[in-house]
């Protein structure tokens, strides 16, 4: 079997999100995991998933795999494939009849990590002035001591808040971070009275543990701290943990019933026990979290899923599992909103 050509300047992309049934596929992608299954006469054969920065694909390999066989190509690696597409159960699946191992050395990290469509500067200054905007003094302090740590920014401002579902690219942390507190602020004021410190603070942190949980070099996935522990409990443990450290350096204390309540919204914020809070919302504040982190986590998935049909043309998404239905993307664009010039309730009135 000749092999196939990786010199790095002519090493060919083809992003998954333009892969049809049909398609003769000569490309570069992520090996996001392999199994080696059994055919019916029990000879074997390989599933893959294959990604980049534009989503995934399946795969199968059912001869020449005598590299996956033997352990030469393993999950995690960068790929060259040779391959035919074709449509199965609705979606696009390739048929492996080659496959290369790529050094790191031969690829560009970024075609294969998709990274927020918003801009990091603009969303850090987004997050600057929620942190400006909290009052009390020991919650301040507590922000400080995280996003004022050049490590930790670093970490929260390019960590994704997702494997999958929802903003699962580089920097989606930061954006989901932003789109619940600004859900969370619009809600408030209809719910008053509310401690927009607690809120405010429980909220920047209720996904820090995220920066733990996932890993998002080659690709996005999870730590094994991630699989074994897990964000929320990360989460609070390091909120927790930043809280104690305060007291012990500085000689003040740090209200206890404070500490409680950010304690939390941070444990609390999945909303249910099934969900994998280790408890359910028992404030305002809390139920306000929750409810905003939910909105965004499903809109976002939703626009997500629905803007990938709508690049391939087609009227529905696949079957989706998170909403359990398959997702109308047909719909023609929504006319302007009469009262989208309107001001902000609240604002002021202008001539």
């Amino acid at each position: 079997m000749s092999s196939i050509s990786t010199d790095a300047a002519v090493i060919p992309r083809m992003p998954c999100r333009d892969l049809r049934p049909g398609d003769s596929v000569d490309s570069s992608y992520h090996l996001a995991s392999l199994e080696r299954r059994s055919k019916k006469n029990g000879d074997p054969f390989f599933s893959l998933v294959l990604g980049d920065a534009t989503g995934s694909v399946n795969a199968v390999m059912w001869d020449n795999h005598a590299l996956l066989e033997t352990g030469a190509i393993q999950a995690d690696q960068f790929v060259r494939v040779e391959a035919q597409a074709a449509e199965y159960r609705g979606n696009v699946q390739l048929t492996l009849r080659r496959i290369e191992r790529l050094a790191d050395a031969e690829v560009n990290f970024a075609d294969f990590l998709a990274v927020s469509p918003r801009p990091r500067a603009e969303m850090e200054r987004a997050l600057d002035e929620l942190i400006g905007r909290v009052r009390q003094p020991d919650c301040r302090r507590l922000l400080d001591r995280f996003f004022g740590h050049a490590r930790f920014r670093e970490l929260f401002c390019t960590a994704p808040a997702a494997v999958r579902i929802h903003q699962a690219y580089v920097g989606g942390l930061l954006e989901h971070t932003l789109n619940v507190m600004t859900n969370a602020l619009r809600m408030a004021p209809q719910y008053e009275p509310v401690d927009y410190d607690v809120l405010l603070t429980g909220g920047l942190l209720h996904d820090v543990g995220k920066i733990r949980e996932f890993d998002w070099k080659r690709a996005i996935s999870y730590s094994d701290e991630g699989r074994l522990v897990g964000h929320i409990a990360i989460g609070c443990s390091m909120v927790d943990s930043a809280i104690r450290t305060m007291q012990r350096e500085s000689g003040v204390g740090f209200p206890e019933p404070l500490r409680l309540q950010i304690l939390h919204l941070v444990l609390s914020h999945h909303g249910k026990l099934e969900y994998g809070s280790p408890t359910l919302p028992k404030t305002r504040e809390a139920l306000i979290l929750h409810y905003a982190d939910y909105a965004d986590a499903y809109l976002s998935s939703f626009a997500g899923a629905v803007a990938e049909a709508q690049a391939r043309g087609e009227p529905w998404t696949p079957y989706n599992k998170m909403f359990e239905s398959y997702l109308y993307a047909g719909a023609p664009a929504a006319s302007a909103d009469p009262e989208s010039d309107a001001p902000p309730v609240g604002a002021p009135a202008t001539e």
